[in-house]
């Protein structure tokens, strides 16, 4: 039996008050009610620890009687709630008069409590919204939350006892009308708020085009070809990285991982954790030059292993080498590192314009036409905003691994690796071994998720563990766990976007100045290539004659953010169709009007010089609208906001204009 205070069930076992049958070797039988008295703690409750649940009684329900069970989650499926809420009433005879009510919650205390004088106050009233008033009021009352609650959302928690309830109240309104009442309790406009949410049952179609018999079979194009590794893979027959079998004499790196975002090193002393029991070496930056230690995949602006002082949470100090995984672990956790926190801690792209912390080959700008003239010209009206998007984790299946053996023979080396870029291992290792790059071969079979994750951050796993290898001549592996992986690795990068445009009456845009803030953490990386194409992708597939674009990466004491699909052009457009939504609402005129005027036509030059030969654009979106029914649809939709209150439907179209080059190839 769970005492979980955010449990699924007991507020619906405690609102309909059911018994409990239970059973002791010393007591014998005895029957428990399950009401406000049930639960005495965080997950206690009267069962006694020799005791166990033979059954529970449930009562039978009247014809008056009704029962409803809510629940508010992060997500819909396999979620744990937030708050959950039960509510069993039962109504006199014929009447919507309320004859008894229990109303039981879920997630508004240490335990799964019934709302006792909320459901007092509310028997002889009728089910009608001055009751559902009073209602609020009484739980509002009963049910305070403490700001430091554990789970936080004190406000938000707050008022989902309201809304559960409120849904529960239409609910069985709508009931009672059709079964007895005969009458709408509630307005039309209101019965949405009692629909339940029911997904459709997923489903999904392939098409082909059959090819000719003409076709030869070796000629792939056109042919539903299966993936090569895919019948492996649904078996769990393929082999990633750490599947390969274990090599005679491995030995298990494991990391040593800075606590302090900003802070000088006073000491790195490992002398404790190479006592343990299989502990075979420590390394850091002192195994290395200063050179040796510098790495990253364009500018070699970050160490591989920290020196003189940490930039980030989750840097790397230094590598345990021992016998396997849990000694190394052990052993890393063992070795006693001393800071002196220094300021500033840059954590947030305000704090790097704050500081004027940006990487020192930013900002730089794009420029077209003459900005300064439309936004000064008295007939163009004037749009200022900004908007951001977050960072993202990768959250690939694998998390970055390596094995790295030694060929015993002119300092050769195999390194297999989950990397999206293994000639850059290659690059790297031969740079920090001293190695010529023909004696060091890297291996990918496959990788297990990478997104743009696994394109240059591999080397914080695979560096090391080659370094090991190469020091020790012996085979070395690590596979990170997924704490570290998501310490160490970086996201997808935060973007804060400023923009001013200047548009005509008709919505026309004739000029943009944009700044565009990537958060880049503590070394360049990719960043650089990043915001650069979310500077080419600004204006997304819209024409503007005169621009100003500039773009700026953000040094922040952060792990560095690197490559993720779309590489800083979704930001770029995101920008974009913030700048129409904002024109569109000024203007008060649709965003898709908005949209078409503006859409680049065939031999528009874009802002970077490029003239658009074959642009289909125009023609792609009235084909799009037309096949749509975009124009009823929306009609439709209309007229349903406006019948119902609390359930809204909407509808857009949004064309996307996506560059194919490597922006650093």
């Amino acid at each position: 039996m769970t005492g979980s205070p955010i449990s699924d069930l007991n507020p619906i076992l405690m609102a309909l008050k059911v018994k409990l049958n239970l059973l002791s070797d010393k007591e014998g039988h005895r029957t428990v009610l399950m009401d406000e008295t049930f639960f005495t703690g965080y997950r206690k409750n009267v069962v006694r620890p020799d005791e166990i649940l033979l059954s529970i009684e449930i009562p039978y329900s009247s014809r008056y009687q009704y029962v409803k069970a809510l629940k508010q989650a992060k997500r819909r499926e396999d979620d744990i709630s937030i708050v959950t809420a039960a509510v069993n009433v039962e109504f006199e005879n014929d009447t919507n008069v309320i004859n008894q009510i229990t109303i039981a919650f879920g997630g508004m205390a240490p335990v799964t409590k019934i709302a006792t004088k909320t459901s007092q106050s509310l028997k002889g009233l009728k089910w009608n919204e001055v009751m559902l008033d009073k209602a609020y009021t009484y739980m509002l009352d009963e049910m305070p939350l403490n700001p430091s609650v554990p789970g936080g959302n004190v406000l938000f928690r707050q008022a989902l006892t309201m809304s559960l309830f409120l849904k529960a109240y239409l609910a069985i309104a709508k009931e009672m009308s059709q079964d007895y009442i005969h009458e709408d309790l509630i307005k039309p406009y209101h019965s949405s708020g009692a629909e339940q949410f029911h997904g459709s049952v997923p489903k999904s179609s392939q098409y082909f085009e059959l090819v000719g018999d003409k076709q030869i079979k070796s000629d792939a194009v056109g042919r539903p070809v299966p993936h090569m590794s895919a019948i492996k893979q649904v078996t769990g027959e393929a082999i990633y990285c750490d599947d390969i079998p274990t090599a005679e004499g491995e030995l298990y790196l494991a990391f040593v991982l800075s606590t302090k975002a900003h802070a000088k090193l006073v000491s790195v002393n490992a002398e404790e954790a190479l006592k343990q029991p299989g502990v075979v070496a420590f390394f850091s930056a002192k195994d290395l030059t200063e050179e040796q230690n510098a790495i990253g995949p364009i500018f070699h602006d970050e160490e591989l292993f920290a020196s003189t002082k940490v930039v980030s949470q989750g840097q790397t100090i230094g590598v345990i080498i021992a016998q396997d995984q849990q000694t190394a672990q052990s052993a890393a956790r063992n070795v006693k590192v001393e800071y002196v926190e220094l300021e500033p801690t840059i954590i947030t792209i305000e704090d790097a314009i704050k500081n004027e912390s940006f990487y020192k080959q930013f900002p730089k700008s794009i420029k077209r036409g003459n900005v300064e003239r439309m936004f000064n010209d008295l007939n163009n009206i004037i749009i200022e905003g900004e908007c951001r998007m977050g960072g993202q984790e990768h959250f690939y299946l694998e998390t970055h691994a390596a094995f790295a053996i030694p060929k015993k023979e002119d300092d050769e080396l195999e390194i297999f690796c989950s990397s999206q870029h293994p000639s850059e291992i290659v690059k790297l290792t031969s740079h920090i071994l001293h190695v010529p790059m023909n004696r060091i071969v890297a291996r990918v079979k496959r990788l297990g998720g990478g997104f743009g994750g696994k394109e240059s951050r591999g080397m914080l796993v695979a560096l090391p563990v080659a370094l090991a290898a190469h020091k020790l001549q012996r085979p070395v592996r690590c596979m990170l766990d997924r704490d570290e992986d998501m310490q160490m690795s970086g996201t997808r990068h935060p973007f804060l976007l400023k923009y001013k445009a200047a548009v005509t009456k008709e919505g026309k845009i004739m000029a943009a100045q944009v700044n565009i803030y990537n958060n880049g953490g503590y070394s360049i990386d990719l960043s650089g290539p990043v915001v650069e194409r979310a500077m080419f992708h600004y204006e997304n597939a819209y024409y503007i004659p005169n621009c100003e674009v500039t773009g700026y990466v953000c040094k922040t004491n952060l792990p560095s953010n690197t490559a993720f699909r779309g590489f800083g052009g979704p930001q770029g457009m995101f920008g974009a169709e913030n700048m129409i939504e904002e024109i569109a609402y000024k203007l008060k005129k649709s965003p898709e009007e908005i949209r078409r005027i503006n859409l680049y036509h065939e031999n528009s030059v874009t802002h970077y010089g490029q003239v658009l030969e074959h642009c289909t654009l125009q023609r792609c979106w009235d084909e799009c609208v037309e096949k749509s029914d975009l124009v009823q649809r929306r009609i439709n939709i209309e007229n349903y906001n406006k019948q119902h209150r609390w359930r809204k439907r909407g509808i857009s179209i949004i064309p996307t204009k996506f560059g194919i080059a490597l922006l650093f190839a």
